[in-house]
């Protein structure tokens, strides 16, 4: 898949954009980017694309969004490519006019929606909201897409959890050097209203269902790929809820879960890994969220000996409590 990088520079209530002159997108107003290279981070790419476009050094940036354009057709041929999306707050260098692009400010409330591409009054309005979102477009021989989907990601911080939270012993190693993984969980409940967990019934652990994000994948759609595989359903009414942070400095890693609610739709029938077959992994169903928070805290965690195990039971304890304070405010209001 390919990835390419999208600078919006955001500045007193107006936005720059560029006039394309060549290639591709030719004659559209459009936001500054460009190709992520071999080995090079999206946001490496979007400053470099940036400066190289327009002469402007972007030094503080938000990641905002990422959106798959599903057989985009790229030089005649169709293909699938993933834009990572950056809302840029500080820079140096006056923007100007090169071969490639001609920078122009313009009103956020006055955008050219007419002379840019066409998903651009889908997901843009929400980003200029203040609101990361994921996006998903699939387009037709003709460059107008024939289906999409637009959904906001989870950004309330539920908690952050480290070796001293759950009584390991941390390495006193700096973080930031740590590897960084993003997967995808949800508080999932069917037609009776009860709470999935799984079970590793030959390792004593539970969790709720999902897992860890794949290459060129978007958190929504390893939402759904996961809980397919876990629990054999469809998913229905996912609603975003929040994010998990775990600091693991035994094994230098950075875990975030992005946290969801949704409902079962349609069963297919389970799919699971072979870890998961070994590990005895069943669906088991709680009704209510002390049921399940009760289930959680019987493990016994010295007893397995498990250290990421410390951290994920935290994980879904924190997240469950969470959701029954939040679903308990939202009845009351």
């Amino acid at each position: 898949m390919r990835h390419t990088t999208l600078m919006l520079l955001k500045k007193d209530g107006k936005l720059l954009l560029g006039l394309k002159k060549r290639g591709f997108g030719l004659g559209k107003i459009n936001g500054i980017g460009g190709k992520v290279e071999e080995g090079e981070s999206v946001e490496a790419a979007a400053v470099r694309e940036t400066f190289e476009e327009i002469g402007v050094n972007v030094s503080e940036m938000e990641h905002m969004a990422d959106i798959v354009f599903d057989n985009l057709y790229y030089k005649g041929t169709p293909e699938s490519h993933m834009m990572h999306i950056f809302i840029g707050t500080k820079w140096s260098g006056k923007p100007i006019e090169t071969d490639e692009i001609k920078p122009q400010w313009f009103n956020i409330s006055d955008l050219p929606y007419d002379r840019m591409w066409i998903d651009d009054t889908h997901w843009l309005p929400e980003v200029l909201r203040g609101n990361k979102v994921e996006a998903w477009f699939h387009f037709n021989e003709k460059d107008v897409f024939t289906d999409f989907w637009v959904k906001r990601l989870p950004e309330e911080c539920i908690s952050r959890i480290t070796d001293e939270n759950v009584g390991q012993d941390n390495t006193g190693e700096d973080p930031s050097t740590f590897e960084e993984k993003e997967g995808a969980r949800a508080i999932l409940t069917n037609e009776k209203g009860q709470i999935a967990l799984i079970h590793s019934v030959n390792k004593g652990w539970y969790k709720l269902p999902g897992g860890g994000r794949e290459k060129d994948e978007l958190v929504y759609q390893c939402l759904e790929r996961e809980l397919l595989e876990e629990t054999g359903y469809k998913i229905k009414d996912i609603e975003p809820l929040g994010v998990e942070i775990n600091v693991r400095s035994q094994w230098r890693m950075i875990g975030k879960a992005f946290l969801f609610t949704c409902k079962t739709d349609k069963f297919i029938g389970k799919q699971p890994m072979a870890d998961e077959i070994e590990d005895g992994d069943t669906l088991e169903w709680f009704d209510s969220f002390d049921e399940a928070i009760r289930a959680l805290e019987s493990v016994k965690l010295d007893k397995i000996g498990f250290y990421g195990a410390y951290f994920f039971t935290r994980r879904e304890i924190d997240t469950l409590k969470y959701a029954k304070r939040k679903f308990e405010r939202e009845r009351h209001t």
